[in-house]
């Protein structure tokens, strides 16, 4: 008996050290989704008066709780485009049926808002250090710099001259000097008729 004590003692610490992280990690996921239960529970019997005189109370019930559990996971809180797969079966394949998986997509949607209402609409969120916050937003806030300007002495490596977009726009053209096919213009004299190839 001792033996088999120990020999399991052992395999619990072999296991234990070899997956640590992904034993601790399995255990924050199991706590997160107790509380989210636990605060999804509690949140339907806070709000269950609102909904009294509802046709399909269990299927809204439903879907409240899994409407809230999804802002509490860190979810948007919108309507997933298929219902849960308990409700594929054949026996919600009816009119009532329609109606029960519709009363659970209500129940989702009113359980996202409540979850938001009770404040808990960030509480995925890990908050990060004031400090690094404030870093955060005025680095946020301040226009990025030119990117050929140094701005600890106020001069860019570049010369001016480069930066500058020259202007090739020009409001006078000077008809002599735009050549004519065929046509040297030593070869037209004064008063001479020259055909007109721009148009």
């Amino acid at each position: 008996m001792i033996r088999k004590t120990l020999r399991a003692w052992a395999a619990l610490l072999i296991t234990a050290a070899a997956g640590c992280a992904s034993i601790q990690d399995c255990v924050v996921d199991i706590e997160m989704d107790v509380r989210n239960h636990v605060l999804a529970q509690k949140a339907w019997g806070e709000w269950s008066w609102c909904y009294d005189d509802l046709d399909y109370p269990f299927h809204f019930a439903k879907g409240f709780k899994d409407g809230y559990t999804n802002i509490l996971e860190g979810g948007n809180g919108c309507q997933p485009t298929l219902p849960p797969k308990c409700y594929w079966k054949p026996q919600f394949q009816s009119p009532e049926g329609r109606c029960q998986t519709n009363a659970w997509f209500d129940g989702f949607s009113h359980g996202a808002l409540a979850a938001q209402q009770d404040g808990y609409g960030a509480l995925q969120q890990i908050p990060i250090s004031p400090t690094a916050r404030a870093n955060l937003m005025t680095r946020l806030s301040t226009p990025a710099p030119f990117p050929y300007h140094d701005s600890a002495s106020g001069t860019s490596p570049v010369p001016d001259s480069l930066l500058e977009v020259p202007d090739t726009r020009s409001n006078t053209i000077d008809k002599s000097m735009i050549p004519l096919p065929g046509i040297s213009p030593e070869a037209v004299l004064p008063g001479d008729t020259v055909p007109n190839y721009e148009e």
